[in-house]
């Protein structure tokens, strides 16, 4: 146990205790409380500590880079991150010299437990853009780095069947983000000098780049109703529809809170979808446009909602269901394939591997079953939608 004890263990945690003042009424006339712990790591310390990895010293960049598949330099690749226009727009706002550090969060309510107490476990993630994604999407390689617990509260101090409860919950939410990301305030504006894995001492912005979730947390993120686009401001009414919608707008967003804050009731509020989370935590991170930094959730909104919900439904209609289980059972065994023996209409519940499985063949099953519109609108979405 000694031996464990001096392995190095990354930045040292903290718990910080929070009190929830609900609506309800307790004893001396008082309102009631709820005492909940918040448990963090200082994110600044995990970017040293990802920074000057040596593990991670042949797979980091440090600026920019266009990239081109052509000579002529006509035909523009995007791969990493530090390939894309994001990097070069924020890269010009920032000292000559310094390095941007695009901080990458992700999070996810999870259950723990059905069967005992129901208990559940909110953590939050964090990694860096600098390292290369093969590197940074594995596991064994301890890339993204857990920087806090989101405490679980019933909140039985506030009124239960009513918004009150669950506005509460989503400003108990942003206030743990707020103190969790508060120390990348200065290092967003000020900058932090950090021995990189190289051996060289760099000056560092760290700026919040983008936000994974699934889309409840989206719209817990960006202070909207679920039932709305986290991006943009299309009415709940026309979503799905073919017509082009203004993206949600971060200064104004926060105005519109404001005023909704100070009781001036702007339509924007209600026009917007907009919930009553008047401190985002999103507010006081520099150089951070929190509706840019929402990015899709592969395995939700393009794996179920744009392939299984979507193109597998449609499929199914225009060319019948026994057809296409026709096609997948008829499927030769290959290496590196799936043969779905039962075809795929029964499944009921699909794993994001299985997706992909179907992916890989789905062209192949669809040749010469559909008409050839339908074939080239699924060859769209596979090659340029999901396949991306």
């Amino acid at each position: 146990m000694k031996k464990v004890e001096q392995l190095p263990k990354g930045p040292e945690w903290d718990c910080v205790p929070i009190t929830v003042t609900g609506n309800k009424i307790g004893e001396g006339g008082k309102l009631r409380t709820e005492d909940v712990e918040l448990w963090r790591r200082n994110p600044v310390e995990v970017i040293r500590d990802l920074m000057g990895n040596p593990a991670f010293r042949d797979h980091m960049a440090y600026a920019p880079e266009r990239v081109f598949t052509d000579a002529e330099g006509n035909m523009r690749a995007y791969d990493e991150m530090w390939t894309g226009d994001y990097w070069w727009e924020m890269q010009g706002r920032l000292p000559e010299g310094s390095v941007l550090a695009p901080i990458i969060l992700a999070s996810d309510k999870t259950h723990l437990s059905q069967f005992r107490g129901d208990q559940k476990a909110w953590p939050v993630y964090l990694t860096i853009g600098n390292i290369s994604k093969e590197v940074r999407r594995q596991p064994s390689s301890r890339a993204m780095v857990l920087i806090g617990y989101i405490p679980v509260a019933k909140l039985e101090c506030w009124t239960a069947g009513t918004a009150t409860r669950g506005n509460a919950a989503q400003r108990l939410y942003h206030h743990c983000m707020r103190t969790i990301l508060e120390p990348l305030v200065k290092a967003g504006t000020e900058g932090l000098e950090i021995l990189c894995a190289d051996g060289i001492i760099r000056l560092v912005f760290a700026i919040l780049a983008v936000y994974m979730a699934d889309h409840p947390e989206q719209c817990l993120v960006t202070c909207c109703k679920e039932n709305r686009c986290p991006r943009c401001v299309v009415d709940a009414s026309e979503l799905g529809d073919n017509t082009l919608h203004p993206l949600r707008n971060h200064k104004s967003t926060l105005s519109t809170l404001e005023k909704e804050k100070n009781g001036k009731s702007p339509p924007a509020f209600k026009d917007e979808g907009l919930r009553p989370v008047f401190s985002p935590f999103w507010a006081i991170l520099p150089h951070t446009d929190i509706f840019r930094c929402i990015t899709p959730d592969i395995l939700h909104q393009l794996h179920q909602g744009v392939f299984k919900d979507h193109l597998i439904q449609w499929c199914l209609q225009n060319a019948g269901a026994d057809t296409i289980d026709d096609r997948f059972r008829a499927m030769p065994d290959a290496p590196g394939l799936r043969h779905f023996k039962r075809g795929i209409s029964v499944i009921s519940q699909w794993t994001g591997r299985e997706h992909k499985e179907m992916e890989k063949v789905f062209l192949g099953v669809l040749a010469g079953a559909v008409d050839p519109r339908v074939f080239t609108a699924a060859r769209a979405l596979l090659h340029q939608g999901i396949g991306a």
